[in-house]
Parts: C-alpha cells; structure tokens; sequence
C-alpha cells in the first residue's frame, strides 16, 4: 500500500468524483483512477462501485476512509509540530534567573518573545547566582542569567550589561533635590544595605571605607525587590541596580546616581554539554534587545535630570 494510493482514495472521498480529486492533486483524472484501483487491489477491498459518471463509495470504502482520516488527522499533528520547531516554538524554554532580573526585566522579554512566537512553552525560575548556575550546570534550565560567574562550574558565558548602581530614595527625601549622590550625603542615614554574605556587599562597604563614612545599616535584605519595597515604606535608603528600581518607581521612589560607581552586572550563561538550541537563541537575541532598549531609557532619562538640574522623577 502506497502512500499515493491512499492521498488518491481520500481525495475521491472528500471532492465526490476522480476528476475533482485530480484537480485537487494536481494530476490527470485516470492515474487518480489507476492509483484507486492499485488500493484496491493491495487491500482486497472494493471501496467503489463504478456507475456511468461517477463512482459511489461501498460500506467497505466507507469503513475504510474513516480509518484514512484518522491517520491523516495524525499527519497533520505532526505536520503543524514540525512547523512549530521551525518557527522556535516547539519546545519548552526553561529559563532561571536572579531574583533583580525575574520581576521585571524578565517577564517584559518574555512578552516580547511571546508577540513572536506565542506557541512556546517557557517555565520560569528565580534563585541566586549559586542556585541558577546549579540550575544550568544540571541542565534543569536552558538558560540562566547571574550576577556573577561561579568558578566551580564550567560554563559558556556572554555578558548581558554592565551598569552604575543608583541611589534609591523615597520621593521627598532631602537628597532628592542633589544630581547626584555620594557616600558623605548618606552619613546617618539609614540604609538598607545587602546581606552580610551576599555578593556585592564587600565592594559597597569598601566604597564607605575609603570615604570614611559610616553607615547606619538599619535592615538587610538578599532581594533586591524587598529592598526597594523598604524603601518605599520610607525605611531607608538604599544602592541598587536601577534596572530593578525602575519597577517601582510608581511606588514614590526615585533614583539619584551615585558616585563613586558601583557596577551591576549580568551574565548569559549554558552548560558547555547543551545541544545548540535555536528556540534558546532566539530567546537571547530578545533579552538583549529589551535590555538595551532599557538601558538606553535610562540613559536618557539621566542626561534629561542632568539638563533639568536633577533627576527626572
């Protein structure tokens, strides 16, 4: 039994007539009639009778053409799968992420890449630098973005920003009037500062240090989105990444920069042992644009606070 054969038989079945089949194949009315009667002869069944002008479909051809479109509907499953995988959105994306780059950031990319291919499945995960690179290193996720790199694993890696932190502050605060804050400004204030242990915490406490300011470190936290939720609540000031802070500027706070800088930086990173993925790619070629875009709004929206004597709130 011939594939052909059988794309003949339901052809016939669905038009009414060998010649409707034939336009609908493409092909001339009597190889539609050879093919039929080739399936005929190889399943023993007579699935038409043939009356002067037309053919009229047995019980047996009947029987036989709902098991033909069962089969069909089958193709056609894996026919629209395959159109799937060619458009990147076949598979699952599983992407982990730090906490900073999971409330925000992330999901504004994940809306973009679903504008474009809107079948894709994608499983989302947020944990810290240590636990996304354990994440990626196990091949539990696709794709992780940190903060830092883990020397303990071994990674293919490419940077995603680097970037000044900010001074984040409730919107009437006194240093909100300032273009631009420095350690001095903060000295007995108080401050939400990161986790004894966190990374990133030793380069902030040395900044103080070498200014000789003293901090009054009231609350610590290891999410950058509870920290600048505290300060929204006016429990203190904070330094974060204004990728992070710009999700809650609607919330009454705003940023100042801060100086000396402090960087904030992401990665890209996948386990060395990963088949190349082009739904992953694809997926990186969207976060870098967003995060680009972004960036670019927060440049512009300093160099306008620059012109206007302050940060634009």
């Amino acid at each position: 039994m011939r594939l052909s054969h059988v794309e003949a038989f339901r052809a016939v079945m669905v038009s009414g007539s060998t010649t409707a089949a034939a336009r609908i194949l493409h092909t001339s009315q009597p190889n539609v009639s050879r093919s039929i009667a080739q399936l005929e002869k190889a399943t023993g069944l007579r699935l038409f009778d043939r009356l002067p002008g037309k053919v009229v479909p047995t019980s047996d051809g009947v029987s036989f053409f709902k098991e033909v479109q069962r089969s069909f509907v089958g193709l056609q499953r894996l026919d629209e799968a395959a159109n799937r995988i060619r458009r990147f959105s076949g598979g699952i994306l599983r992407i982990a992420a730090i906490q900073t780059l999971a409330l925000g950031l992330i999901p504004r990319t994940i809306k973009r890449f679903a504008e474009i291919y809107p079948e894709a499945s994608i499983s989302i995960h947020a944990g810290h630098s240590t636990a996304v690179s354990q994440w990626v290193d196990d091949q539990f996720c696709d794709i992780g973005i940190v903060s830092h790199l883990t020397e303990s694993y071994g990674f293919e890696s490419e940077e995603l920003y680097q970037i000044d932190g900010v001074c984040l502050m409730p919107k009437h605060h006194r240093l909100a009037a300032k273009t631009c804050v420095e350690p001095a400004d903060l000295a007995g204030e108080p401050y939400i500062s990161f986790a004894r242990n966190d990374f990133g915490r030793s380069a902030v406490d040395e900044v103080f240090e070498r200014a000789g300011v003293g901090r009054r470190i009231t609350l610590e936290t290891s999410y950058s989105s509870i920290t600048c939720s505290l300060v929204a609540q006016g429990l203190g000031l904070a330094i974060v990444n204004p990728l992070a802070a710009q999700d809650f500027r609607h919330m009454g706070v705003v940023m100042r920069p801060f100086r000396p800088a402090l960087k904030h930086a992401a990665m890209v990173i996948y386990s060395k042992a990963r088949p190349e993925d082009r739904l992953v790619a694809s997926f990186v070629e969207v976060l870098k644009l967003v995060t680009s875009e972004e960036q670019d709004a927060l440049a512009a929206l300093q160099s306008h606070a620059a012109g206007m004597g302050r940060l634009s709130d």
